[in-house]
């Protein structure tokens, strides 16, 4: 049974200005102070995916904390290099909330959001056909 009710998600992207060797030497120190950093925080399964011009991560939290949260926005911002900018989002399990961030080097912008039950007014709404509504019994696939 997962007993984590948070996921951290985060992608951090490389100016085109960075050499290839930067950017390698970027990467490598990134996940390292990274890895570092989430796991004094309490990540479990983290998980790095470098893609040649971006660096991905997941991760998972035992609790939904945002203040934990914008601590390691504001520890990731203090450590990023020049050149590089990342992106973090933060879901609560039960999708009632999620926070953003943008992270540069030496600063942090963040939006939370509560997630409600229902959608917003106004949203398209997209109609399929559904068995409930059927005249007839499903056909068995063949």
């Amino acid at each position: 049974m997962d007993k984590n009710r948070s996921e951290l998600f985060g992608r951090f992207s490389y100016d085109e200005s960075l050499s290839y060797e930067a950017l390698l030497d970027a990467e490598e120190q990134l996940t390292g102070r990274l890895e570092a950093l989430l796991q004094r925080a309490g990540a479990a399964h983290l998980d790095f995916t470098p893609l040649g011009d971006a660096l991905m991560f997941q991760c998972a939290f035992a609790e939904h904390k945002p203040y934990v949260y914008r601590k390691i926005a504001l520890e990731t911002a203090a450590l990023l290099p020049q050149g590089v900018r990342g992106r973090l989002l933060c879901l609560h399990k039960d999708f009632s909330a999620l926070h953003l961030y943008w992270l540069e080097p030496g600063q942090w912008q963040e939006e939370a959001r509560d997630l409600p039950e229902c959608p917003p007014t106004g949203l398209k709404i997209w109609r399929v056909g559904c068995a409930a509504a059927a005249q007839s019994p499903p056909r068995p696939l063949e």
